[in-house]
């Protein structure tokens, strides 16, 4: 440990600029595209309605605030208070809504908060065992993983809680870590201090730090490697419990059913219950060293992981260092205790992930020092090429007992230790044989370094991109913001929504994202005006049809669907909205009566093109032809959430898409080969 008046050689200008500039490299992976209107189905549209709900009563997190039916407590999806998961990035994302507006970004910028501090922590973690350039290419690997994307723009199970555990969990490491070398309880105060935080994101989950303060100050007393103090680990206790025991405490005072009910969900993760479901996430034990790991790190080979954590073991027990201890211990307790748990999420071990990103970094770094672990590094890098051409290992890994499930039918982590396994051996022996020969020891490691180097700051952002620019146009398709935004302005705060749509848009949950942009109450269900009436609500209709009462004012022609009042009945349906651009053009039985657009960024327009059926619905085939070529959508009757024999008597209904910016289109063509219909030019 380092004495107050020495001087530490990783605490200098360099580090801060480093941690600076890889703050910046994680704001340039994630940052772009977070305020984006897409609300995906479960995790997300549940996590960004209870923010919602945690914005308007902050100490009574809820989906429903004063729900109109009754309601089961085991629904958690439709629950009135809700504490399915922990309250604390709801909180978060309430306070954000105060500063940003009630948007998506508010909650996502917890996701993202979490992220950096991971990543700042992977640098201050593996710059001592590892080096300045390996500790930053670490941190770089994790800010640009596919799947870190994913959760931080809100596309997967987990987000905005794996991401808030990843940097809670790495960030109390690392202070953890820093308390021990500095002989001080009080930075063990803000290490725990950030585990109470992180318990009020994930619960138990959050105590790994705890965990491996105890272990290593146990391991200290036994002089395996350097520890921190007990008053350290008692200080870290004590603030964890100061930080995470008063909310606990209040909720199973104030709803004790629902918070032993929930008590019992999150234990069933680990030990089976059958009072309680914790839906179709199952898993074998050796679920998280093959799916888990394989959906968090890819495109990196799956073995890798596993590889690293193999280093660890064998470099802590060679060097007893305080980190290598540490990183083994957390990578270590996270995956057997997963792997032993009953459900096993794909965002399950995310938390842990900030820790193989750091045993990566220093296994490259030691790869050109030990000629073993560079061709054991090669050999799982080049794994999915072996897989390819090499037959004969799909044949062995397919030979496996059937009770390594996982490991006997999904490729890559069987071959990859085969690989590996071979390659040491070899290695092994021609370098004890060659009398430890320098060039070996040289030509391996720089491979191996170069080669793991080229993954971490080149494949994953490369990935990153790809894949972003893939699914770019699904993060801006949304049919509920507009009519909400709308809904929220010009309704009384009194009113319940119910939205005439007969099933959700793919990976939404149409009710709920309604209900996070209007802040009103919203159900899937044929209205109920008496019992509105009764319960003090002003109820609407939320439909993308022509509908027979009075339009919510303020709703932008370009939404898909429009809202209604219904205590204001009209004698025929609503008219066509103001603001459009009126066409009429015939395309098969439907009758196309005008549209209107805005822009979205991003080279990115969102249309509502307004049509009418002639006889039995059918796809609208639309190109949109301009200067820069054209681009040519085919908008299914399904994209009105509706059955086709809705649609058929309507005066008119929407049909919503997203295409090219209006300023750059000349002409729309409608049919295979139609009528084209020549536009004016429209201002960018």
């Amino acid at each position: 440990m380092s004495s107050p008046t020495s001087e530490d050689p990783f605490r200098t200008k360099l580090d801060g600029l480093l941690v600076v500039a890889l703050l910046l490299w994680g704001l340039a992976q994630l940052a772009p595209h977070l305020a984006h209107p897409a609300i995906y189905n479960w995790d997300e549209a549940m996590h960004q309605a209870a923010a919602r709900g945690t914005h308007d009563t902050f100490f009574t997190p809820h989906i429903y605030k004063d729900p109109l039916y009754p309601g089961d407590i085991r629904h958690w999806w439709a629950a009135n208070v809700w504490m399915h998961k922990p309250t604390g990035p709801f909180w978060f994302g309430a306070l954000m809504m105060h500063v940003v507006g009630v948007t998506p970004l508010a909650l996502r910028l917890a996701s993202l908060l979490g992220h950096l501090a991971a990543g700042t922590a992977i640098y201050l973690i593996a710059r001592r065992p590892a080096g300045r350039l390996w500790a930053t290419l670490g941190a770089m690997g994790f800010l640009a993983l596919p799947f870190g994307w994913q959760l931080v723009q809100g596309r997967f199970f987990g987000d905005v809680t794996d991401c808030t555990l990843a940097g809670c969990n790495a960030l109390a490491v690392a202070l953890l870590f820093h308390a021990t070398r500095e002989d001080s309880w009080r930075w063990g105060l803000a290490a725990g201090a950030v585990v109470g935080l992180g318990f009020l994101c994930k619960t138990g989950l959050a105590l790994t730090p705890l965990g491996v303060g105890a272990t290593l100050w146990a391991l200290s007393r036994l002089r395996f490697c350097p520890g921190p103090r007990l008053s350290t680990v008692v200080a870290m206790v004590a603030a964890a419990g100061v930080v995470a025991a008063p909310w606990s405490l209040y909720s199973a005072w104030r709803w004790p059913e629902l918070h032993d009910l929930e008590s019992r969900v999150t234990r069933a993760h680990l030990f089976p219950d059958p009072t309680v479901d914790v839906g179709p996430w199952r898993r074998p034990l050796d679920a998280v060293l093959n799916e888990v790991n394989r959906t968090s790190l890819q495109p990196l080979a799956n073995v890798l992981p596993l590889m690293a954590f193999g280093w660890l073991l064998v470099r802590a027990v060679r060097k007893r260092e305080l980190e290598t201890v540490g990183l083994a211990l957390w990578v270590g307790a996270t995956w057997l205790v997963l792997s032993l748990g009953t459900v096993k999420v794909p965002a399950i071990a995310w938390g842990a992930v900030p820790a193989v990103m750091a045993a990566l970094a220093i296994a490259g770094s030691d790869a050109r020092r030990h000629p073993v672990l560079a061709a054991v590094l090669l050999a799982g890098l080049a794994t999915p090429l072996a897989i390819e051409h090499l037959p004969v290992l799909t044949r062995l890994r397919e030979s496996l007992p059937a009770s390594w499930e996982q490991t006997r039918t999904l490729p890559g982590l069987a071959e990859g230790l085969v690989l590996s396994l071979g390659a040491a051996v070899l290695t092994a022996i021609v370098f004890l044989l060659a009398r430890r020969p320098g060039w070996m020891t040289v030509g391996l490691g720089f491979a191996a370094s170069a080669v793991l180097a080229w993954h971490l700051a080149l494949t994953l952002p490369v990935e990153k991109a790809r894949y972003q620019a893939e699914h770019l146009e699904e993060l801006y398709v949304s049919h509920t913001r507009e009519v909400g935004l709308a809904v929220s302005r010009h309704t009384p705060k009194n009113s319940v929504l119910f939205a005439a749509l007969d099933f959700d848009a793919p990976l939404n949950f149409e009710n709920l994202n309604l209900m996070f942009w209007s802040g009103r109450m919203a159900y899937r269900r044929a209205p109920d005006v008496a019992l509105a009436r009764e319960r003090g609500y002003h109820p609407y209709l939320v439909s993308p049809l022509a509908e027979p009462y009075a339009p919510v004012p303020g709703i932008p022609p370009q939404a898909a669907l429009r809202a209604y009042d219904l205590e204001a009945p009209l004698p025929q349906p609503a008219p066509l909205p103001d603001g459009l651009t009126p066409l009429s053009v015939r395309q098969g039985n439907l009758e196309v009566l005008g549209f209107a657009s805005r822009g979205l960024g991003h080279g990115l327009e969102r249309y509502a093109f307004y049509v009418r059926a002639l006889g039995p619905p059918q796809p609208l085939r639309i190109t949109f032809h301009g200067p820069g070529g054209i681009a040519e959508r085919v908008l299914e009757t399904g994209a009105t959430l509706r059955h086709p024999q809705a649609l058929r008597g309507a005066a008119w209904f929407i049909l919503p898409t997203l295409g090219p910016p209006r300023a750059k289109v000349t002409q729309l063509e409608f049919g295979a080969v139609g009528q084209r219909v020549a536009l004016s030019p429209a201002s960018p």
